[in-house]
């Protein structure tokens, strides 16, 4: 089954490939978890100024995501919509890579192994740490204090918001 996976993976990457480019950093989030996803978005930026990078492509599962992107960053390059089955075959290709992974996942618990919902709360380590030091790699880290500004009545828009 998990060779299955990781070829079916191997095709979704394809997909993604389409529209990469050395500068360009590609960004998994394969959950709609609104807090991660959130966090996961306000430290984008700094992410790719930090790693030099022109833009993103964003590989989500989550509507929320898709439609509040726009919000927090202007660099995006391409949004593909992935199923749950698209993302978990992609991750499993990820896990069996040999090179070190093109992209950054935006999760607590996947790839397979990772475990980080098993640091929360150990010497005051949030949600947002996780993401923006254990995902992307931002150290030194400072925390981002921004307001957004938005009017319209989207569920899964407002969903994200929220943790603002």
């Amino acid at each position: 089954m998990t060779n299955i996976r990781c070829r079916r993976g191997k095709e979704t990457y394809r997909r993604i490939m389409e529209s990469y480019t050395p500068d360009t950093e590609i960004v998994v989030f394969p959950e709609d978890d609104s807090k991660l996803n959130y966090y996961g978005l306000l430290y984008l930026d700094e992410r790719l100024v930090r790693e030099l990078k022109k833009d993103a492509i964003i590989v989500t599962t989550s509507p929320g995501v898709m439609k509040a992107v726009s919000l927090f960053t202007q660099k995006i390059r391409d949004i593909i919509m992935v199923t749950d089955e698209e993302v978990k075959d992609l991750l499993c290709l990820y896990g069996v890579i040999d090179t070190p992974s093109p992209f950054v996942v935006i999760s607590m618990n996947s790839p397979e192994g990772r475990h980080a919902d098993r640091m929360l709360g150990v010497k005051d380590t949030s949600v947002e740490q996780i993401v923006a030091i254990g995902a992307y790699f931002i150290i030194p880290f400072r925390p981002i204090l921004r307001k957004f500004e938005y009017n319209g009545d989207d569920e899964a828009v407002l969903d994200i918001l929220k943790e603002a």
